[in-house]
């Protein structure tokens, strides 16, 4: 099986040429690997940002239903001392108030008979 040096030169050169598209098949994937790359990182970029809008609608939204309940606690507040006041008038009118009872027959209904 000896081998001419033509038919060498020919083997040669065709493993030359599967090298070549070898590497042409190679190249053409780290592309598309750097591609790939390059879409993950704008996903995780468009993610965080989403992310962010979320949280700032969140605290928004807390921000604005604290405020609410700041301000029903307020009108509570101002609603129990409006009673507070009136409860202390009423005591203070009841200070100096006498209370007399008279006890006698009761008034008879002659019409159904009944006290």
């Amino acid at each position: 099986m000896a081998q001419s040096p033509q038919e060498v030169l020919e083997a040669v050169r065709r493993l030359e040429a599967d090298l070549a598209r070898i590497r042409a098949g190679a190249r053409e994937r780290e592309r598309d690997l750097s591609d790939l790359r390059a879409d993950i990182a704008a996903d995780a970029a468009r993610e965080r940002r989403a992310l962010v809008e979320d949280m700032e609608r969140l605290v928004d939204l807390i921000g604005a239903s604290w405020r609410a309940t700041h301000d029903q606690i307020a009108a509570l507040s101002q609603e129990v001392q409006g009673l507070r006041r009136f409860a202390e008038e009423s005591v203070g009118g009841f200070r100096d108030a006498t209370m007399e009872l008279h006890f006698g027959p009761a008034a008879y209904d002659r019409a159904n008979g009944t006290p």
